[in-house]
C-alpha cells in the first residue's frame, strides 16, 4: 500500500487539554510525559495607559538566561530598550519549597558593574517579580492552564502555558498587561532552534489574552503547523475550555518583508483572527534569529465577538516560506 506512515508514527498529531494551574506544576524538575523540562519561557505584553505596548521575553535553560529581551513601541516601531543589557543574565540560583519558587540572579550581576537584581517568585496562584529599577510586576493566575503533547519515536515534544493578569511599574511607567509562563519538553540534547517543532512543525502559532469591559478573560494558543501539528487552545477565567486539534484550518496574510499582518484560525465552529497592530513587527527580535522565522504583535479575537475589548495582547511567530509550501492560502478564502 505504502502511503500510510510506520506503526507508531503519529506525525506529530497533536493531543491538547487543560490542567489544574498549581504552583507545583511549574516545578521544573517533575517529567511532562516523560519528557523533561528543557526550556521555561517568561514573555508577553503590558500596555501604559496611552495603550503604548511594551513586550518581553525571559528564558530559563535550566538555571541558566541569557537576560531579558524588554522591548517597547518608540516612534512607531518595537524596539529593544537600552536597559535589557542590564537585565540579570548567567546562571540564577533557584529555590523549591511547598509554598513558594524562587529565580534569584546570582552570578553575573556579582560581576558585571550596573547589573540589576532579578527575583522571580511564585506562589500558589500568583507571582512577583522585581529587577531592580528596570521592572516591579505582581500577577494573579487567570483560569486553567493549558497544554499540548505531540508524540512521536524520535522526537516528541510537550508544551504548558499558565496565564497570568499583571501590574506594576516597568521603566518608570505603570503598566497592565499579560505574562505567560509556559515549560517545553522534548528529550535532551538538542536546542529549541534545531528540533522540529521549530525547524519544520511550526507555520504560524499565535499566543494571545484578552481582557474585555465586562471583566470576562479569554486567552490561549492558537497554531497552523506542518504534518498533523496543527491545534487551537483556549481558556477564560471561569474555566471554560475549546480544544481542538486535526480539524484546523485557517489562513495567513504577509506583507512587507513577509511579516504577517493577519492570520484566522478556524476549529470547529470557533475561529479567531490576528491583526497586526502599527509597528508590531518585533524586528530586532526577529533578526536574532534565523531563516524565515517572523514574530510580530496585535490583537487576537474571536471572528464572531460581541464583547469590547478592554485589554488585549497576541505574539504571533510564522514562517512564511513553510505557510505557503503547505497550501495555505489567504485569509479571505479561510474565512469564505
Amino acid at each position: 500500500m505504502g502511503q500510510f506512515p510506520a506503526i507508531g508514527v503519529y506525525e506529530h498529531q497533536s493531543i491538547v487539554g487543560a490542567y489544574e494551574p498549581t504552583l507545583a506544576a511549574l516545578d521544573p524538575r517533575i517529567l511532562r510525559n516523560d519528557l523533561a523540562v528543557q526550556i521555561c519561557y517568561l514573555y508577553g505584553g503590558w500596555r501604559e495607559a496611552d495603550g503604548t505596548l511594551h513586550v518581553f521575553e525571559r528564558k530559563f535553560m535550566g538555571p541558566m538566561t541569557a537576560g531579558l529581551w524588554l522591548m517597547r513601541l518608540e516612534d512607531g516601531q518595537v524596539k529593544i530598550d537600552p536597559s535589557s543589557i542590564k537585565t540579570s543574565r548567567g546562571e540564577s540560583k533557584r529555590t523549591f519549597e511547598d509554598d513558594e519558587i524562587v529565580w534569584r540572579g546570582q552570578m553575573m550581576e556579582n560581576q558585571a558593574d550596573g547589573e540589576e537584581s532579578m527575583v522571580l517568585r511564585f506562589i500558589e496562584g500568583a507571582f512577583d517579580w522585581t529587577e531592580g529599577s528596570v521592572l516591579r510586576l505582581h500577577g494573579d493566575l487567570v483560569g486553567p492552564g493549558l497544554q499540548m503533547h505531540a508524540p512521536d519515536q524520535t522526537e516528541p515534544f510537550f508544551y504548558m502555558s499558565q496565564l497570568y493578569k499583571v501590574r506594576g511599574d516597568v521603566l518608570g511607567a505603570e503598566v497592565e498587561g499579560f505574562v505567560f509562563v509556559d515549560h517545553t519538553g522534548w528529550p535532551h540534547g538538542t536546542d529549541w532552534k534545531e528540533w522540529r517543532v521549530f525547524n519544520h512543525l511550526q507555520l504560524a502559532w499565535v499566543a494571545f489574552a484578552n481582557e474585555f469591559e465586562d471583566g470576562s478573560i479569554e486567552w490561549g494558543h492558537l497554531c497552523l503547523g506542518a504534518d498533523r501539528f496543527s491545534f487551537t487552545m483556549t481558556a477564560d477565567g471561569s474555566g471554560a475550555t475549546a480544544l481542538h486539534t486535526t480539524e484546523v484550518r485557517g489562513g495567513v496574510d504577509f506583507g512587507e518583508n513577509d511579516y504577517n499582518h493577519r492570520t484566522v484560525w478556524r476549529g470547529g465552529d470557533d475561529s479567531w483572527i490576528f491583526e497586526l497592530e502599527p509597528g508590531g513587527q518585533l524586528r530586532e527580535f526577529t533578526e536574532a534569529r534565523w531563516g524565515t522565522y517572523r514574530a510580530q504583535c496585535g490583537y487576537v479575537t474571536r471572528t464572531n465577538e460581541t464583547r469590547e475589548l478592554k485589554l488585549g495582547f497576541g505574539w504571533n511567530e510564522t514562517f512564511a516560506d513553510r505557510v505557503k509550501a503547505n497550501g495555505i492560502g489567504p485569509v479571505a478564502d479561510a474565512l469564505g
